[in-house]
């Protein structure tokens, strides 16, 4: 990292590196316009007010903040005033103990408009005004969009206008060349196509405000311009890493609302590796070069994950483990290409799109000009809580587990139905909203002339999150073992026991506790249980989708949101031991020491606990590891060669943590001291001591038991 980098780092480290906003007021008639007319035109009047700013250390243009005055980037869906209203009703508010609205990340096609420049979007504008004569309302959409596009242009002309005026100033000879090349790659990009890697960043560091979320698969649109400059001699592998380290210094600057405030910001991601659209291993120089310069960036954005698959060399996945293991901000993931990609395709998505996915938000799954329609958090467990109170007098009479579990899957189908109705109702509330910013950029908005929020886009993908997955396949577990095939208690007794939150039912308790079958231990009776309820839940997905049309997969990721402690304080307590109101396990591991027979079969038990691919949407894996084993370089070589055998298995995720609980229960108690602690939490990193108390018992309780 050199000094103008390092100049960078610093000034973002000390607070907000965007130059405060400019008020605009807007003509009130403009009200008399289409919604697509007067948000195109009160942005590009907004950006127009904005100052040029940048400092002597900026070769990259851009910065700017949305001040919410009107329809901007639709993931913090700024100034989107039906949203907020929504949110403001339903966000971290359990609707029936079964469905909570959250956030929804998606992914701007920064590699399409560095291929085409928008002088291409407009002409496929042109071309969609064909497809609908006098349907106004999608005329208006897309006289919006080319409205837009016309602002961008001018917010770009303004900053090459900027830097020419600058270098007429400027006595620097070197930095008045440098203004001057600023100022031809703004007159060049985003207008027209990047003809050099420079002006690919440049493209991407100026459109990421349009969309500020993941910047999807860089060391894929990226490589074929580094590749052309590096053969011809105009790019060095150094200056190119160092517009890398640009870009993300401003990446990390950006957050929600205009702020800097450290952890709370947007987790803005990418990925590396995967698959070419020939099937083969995409892993390449650059891959290497985008990760070597964020590991020189000592920020906690943007985040990475490795896209394995079956033609990734073990060398690969040994560096970004190497990564890994060095990375105090906790910034690097993995994930699988190959049961994902499987699912899609199952599921009628073509190749051609499939191959290109890329993770959002908290290793999220999405399409690069795509969105993530999820946007539910849901309460799994209640369907059986409903099937043991509810349905009790039927329970009673159930003389063995098959026939328990035909009255479960009936509550269980109707929770996914509320589940799915919910999804949709959240979707439609969104909709009331139009964006026009954003969708310039979503693939499919300009052809169907339909704003991204009102199912303009063809590459989204639908996904709901269960909270207390583990705890619903444990009990499962306990019932079929306890009740029905060892007999060690009645079904009476051990609803009597429930009903009492174990009060006087101790001994069961820690009987379960000691010699229940829990999932995470390879064994055949709780793997069995994990697939029979995945299987049930891919059985009511199939064929069916949401409002838009999108197939439905499922998760179990919480996000910052403490979703899982949440629902786990309105749920009874539970056949798996758990006490009422304690919280629910999220993710697709084990707590509390439950994961018996060691972390080769807790990661085989994940691997093959879905068959059926339901769950390749937002599912996560969070691995506890232990410091030395990371060091050292032996037992290191050992933890490549398992986790490859993981993937090689079917597994789909995981991250890693290496922090001993001990520590972390100090940092508890003195947060000043353990100030710097990092650490992977739920598809995100986050400094611990800044974490609400439910999610640092929840890292606490999963690292208890490490290898």
């Amino acid at each position: 990292m050199n000094e103008r980098i390092a100049q960078l780092v610093k000034a973002v480290r000390s607070g907000e590196i965007f130059p405060p906003v400019k008020k605009v007021e807007y003509d009130e008639f403009d009200l008399k316009l289409a919604a697509p007319l007067r948000i195109a035109k009160r942005l590009t009047e907004y950006m127009e007010a904005q100052p040029c700013y940048f400092t002597k250390d900026n070769e990259l243009l851009g910065m700017m903040h949305f001040d919410g005055s009107v329809e901007a980037e639709l993931f913090p869906r700024t100034g989107h005033p039906f949203f907020k209203e929504t949110s403001g009703k339903y966000y971290f508010k359990p609707q029936e103990n079964l469905c909570t609205f959250e956030w929804q990340h998606s992914n701007a096609d920064f590699g399409k408009v560095i291929r085409l420049g928008l002088e291409g979007f407009r002409r496929e504008i042109i071309e969609s005004r064909k497809q609908y004569p006098c349907d106004l309302p999608k005329l208006y959409f897309l006289a919006g969009l080319e409205a837009m596009i016309r602002g961008i242009v001018r917010r770009a002309q303004q900053y090459a206008a900027e830097c020419r005026k600058q270098a007429s100033m400027c006595q620097d000879s070197e930095r008045k060349a440098t203004l001057l090349r600023m100022a031809a790659n703004c007159m060049q990009v985003p207008e027209h196509p990047a003809r050099t890697f420079e002006e690919a960043v440049q493209c991407l560091y100026f459109c990421f405000i349009f969309q500020p979320d993941s910047i999807g698969r860089p060391d894929q649109y990226l490589y074929p311009l580094y590749q052309k400059d590096m053969s011809e001699g105009t790019l060095t592998k150094e200056h190119a890493k160092e517009l890398l380290q640009e870009l993300y210094v401003m990446i990390h600057g950006w957050t929600h609302y205009g702020t800097s405030n450290g952890d709370k910001g947007a987790e803005s991601h990418f990925v590396v590796g995967g698959y070419t659209v020939d099937h083969k291993c995409a892993w390449n120089e650059l891959s290497e070069l985008l990760v070597d310069a964020m590991m020189e960036v000592d920020l906690i954005r943007p985040q990475v994950s490795l896209r394995w698959n079956k033609l990734t060399p073990r060398s690969v996945l040994r560096k970004m483990l190497d990564y890994e293991r060095k990375d105090k901000n906790k910034r690097i993931a993995l994930v699988n290409d190959e049961p994902r990609i499987a699912a899609m395709l199952k599921n009628g998505i073509p190749w051609e799109t499939a191959y290109d996915y890329i993770m959002v938000g908290c290793n999220e799954p999405a399409y690069q000009g795509g969105i993530s329609l999820g946007g539910n958090t849901t309460n799994i467990v209640r369907s059986l809580v409903n099937t043991l109170n509810d349905r009790r007098a039927e329970v009673l009479d159930c003389r063995d587990f098959d026939s328990f579990y035909a009255i479960y899957e009936q509550e269980l189908y109707r929770d996914l139905e509320t589940i799915l109705n919910y999804s949709n109702r959240f979707n439609m509330l969104r909709s009331r909203d139009c964006n026009v910013l954003t969708s310039l950029f979503m693939t499919g908005c300009i052809e169907r002339a339909t704003s991204v929020t009102q199912g303009g886009a063809i590459r989204a993908r639908w996904c709901a999150n269960f909270m207390g997955s583990t705890n619903l396949i444990d009990s499962l577990c306990i019932i079929r073992q306890f009740v029905y095939e060892e007999k060690r208690c009645t079904m009476e007794t051990l609803l009597a026991a429930l009903d009492a939150d174990w009060k006087g039912y101790e001994v069961l308790r820690t009987e379960i506790l000691k010699y229940g079958f829990f999932f995470g231990n390879n064994d055949d009776l709780s793997n069995s249980i994990a697939h029979r309820f995945y299987t049930s839940v891919y059985n009511f997905a199939k064929g069916r989708t949401d409002i838009f049309g999108h197939y439905l997969c499922f998760g179990n990721l919480t996000g910052y949101r403490t979703h899982f402690a949440q629902y786990g304080a309105l749920t009874q307590a539970t056949p798996d031991g758990r006490i009422a109101g304690s919280a629910l396990l999220f993710g697709s591991g084990q707590a509390e020491s439950k994961d018996r027979d060691g972390v080769t079969s807790l990661l085989l038990s994940v691997a093959h606990a879905d068959p059926t691919g339901v769950m390749c949407g937002n599912s996560i894996l969070n691995l506890s590891v232990d410091e030395n084993t990371v060091q050292n370089d032996e037992s290191f070589e050992k933890l490549v060669l398992l986790i490859e055998i993981y993937f090689q298995e079917g597994g789909l995720h995981l991250q890693l943590n290496h922090v001993s609980a001990e520590e972390l229960i100090a940092a508890q108690k003195e947060p000043d001291k353990y100030k710097s602690i990092r650490v992977r939490v739920s598809g995100f990193s986050a400094t611990f001591v800044k974490l609400e108390d439910a999610i640092q018992d929840n890292v606490i309780a999963r690292t208890v038991s490490q290898i």
